[in-house]
């Protein structure tokens, strides 16, 4: 009788101590994530003749954060974190770029930088995030920005180095009789970077480049416009200038009674062309990040008027989209927000992303000695009977 009572007994204590760990598991289960905030700076000309490049990055970001943010966060580890951008206006000049850097590195203590636009600013900016080991997403043209030496920059759109042959080789095809290229150059890095790959390229296509120097600021462009067109030129490039100072060479080009191609083998331009230049922007070529008629990029424009921001879409902006996707989906696999080594080869490990335009990936290994190029396909346009016409989609190798 005393077996069974021990036997009993026994058999209790297993039974509450199974309770036990179950109770203890189910509150352990029970126990809400712990919750934090993320912040991320970003710099960009959101002021200016590049605002519409400055508010592509900054919306590109920002729209990605929505989309973490209302689909619970951003988990890391055991937190979950909350988004947050914190944005400064860099002006596409080299000085408010390196003090926007230092205070979002010093004072507000971010890991993260998105967006630069200006190669000068970006050079700059460099200077700070490197050493302190900060990942640095910017989209500047010059051919330095990436090397080996600058491990924890990573590009996110393509430049000159990887679209010019392109671009050079369509307008052969394009102007069989063209000989000279009249390019209109900015006197900074963007534009004296963007001149030496197209004087490398040109003799591929059998073109001979005249540079044209434009001084940033610089306020009236007719004397300059009034000297191009007196140099024997067949092509007018109006590279990669801001957009104001484009419209601005179109408008007294096409003033003057220019007839001969006008081209752009640089950033994104059309709506502000269309939109300042009206009749005189019709017969325009010009290069482009993104298709604007297929719809997952319409829908992401569409996003971008929804939040009011102060500039037009710019076409830049869908491989800034892949590119904020790509860190979050980087920072979630390295399973840290602090150690940016874990997040930078995190980065380095994903080999494609189902971009919105397709796949991209990082590249330009031959090119820079480090493969934190991101590789977006190109596009070639034409402004015909006032609307951007895509001809020819190029997917960069």
């Amino acid at each position: 009788m005393k077996g069974k009572w021990v036997a009993t007994l026994c058999a209790i204590s297993i039974v509450v101590s199974i309770l036990g760990v179950l109770i203890l598991t189910e509150s352990a289960w029970a126990q809400p994530a712990k919750k934090g905030v993320l912040e991320i700076g970003m710099t960009g000309p959101l002021s200016g003749a590049g605002i519409i490049y400055g508010y592509a990055s900054l919306a590109a970001l920002q729209l990605t954060m929505d989309e973490i943010n209302q689909a619970g966060g951003l988990k890391v580890g055991a937190t979950v974190y909350t988004l947050k951008s914190i944005p400064y206006d860099t002006k596409y000049l080299p000085e408010p770029a390196v003090t926007a850097a230092k205070r979002l590195v010093y004072e507000d203590k971010v890991k993260i930088i998105f967006g630069e636009i200006g190669s000068a600013a970006g050079l700059a900016m460099q200077a700070i995030t490197e050493p302190n080991k900060v990942i640095f997403l910017p989209d500047t043209y010059t051919e330095r920005m990436l090397s080996p030496d600058k491990p924890y920059t990573f590009r996110m759109g393509i430049t000159p180095v990887e679209f010019a042959p392109s671009m050079l080789a369509y307008y052969r095809q394009r102007f069989p009789q063209a000989k000279r290229i009249g390019y209109l150059f900015r006197e900074d890095e963007t534009g004296r970077s963007m001149l030496r790959l197209q004087q490398k390229h040109a003799p591929e296509t059998r073109f001979e480049i005249v540079p044209f120097p434009v001084e940033p600021g610089t306020m009236d462009l007719t004397p300059l416009v009034t000297k191009i067109l007196a140099g024997n030129i067949d092509i007018l490039d109006a590279n990669g200038n801001p957009p104001g100072e484009v419209t601005q060479i179109v408008n007294i080009a096409k003033g003057m009674g220019w007839t001969k191609p006008i081209v752009r083998t640089g950033g994104p331009i059309v709506d502000e062309l269309i939109r300042l230049c009206g009749k005189n922007a019709n017969g325009f070529i010009y290069r482009e990040d993104s298709d604007l008629s297929q719809p997952k990029v319409a829908a992401l424009v569409n996003r971008f008027k929804a939040k009011g921001y102060p500039a037009t879409p710019c076409t830049n902006m869908p491989p800034f989209y892949d590119a904020a996707h790509i860190l979050f989906k980087a920072i979630e696999k390295a399973g840290t927000i602090d150690d940016t080594t874990k997040i930078k080869e995190a980065m380095e490990s994903i080999e494609s992303y189902d971009g919105i335009q397709g796949k991209v990936r990082w590249g330009g290994k031959e090119a820079y000695g480090i493969a934190h190029q991101l590789l977006n396909p190109s596009f070639i346009g034409e402004i015909i009977d006032g609307k951007p016409t895509i001809l020819q989609r190029v997917d960069i190798k």
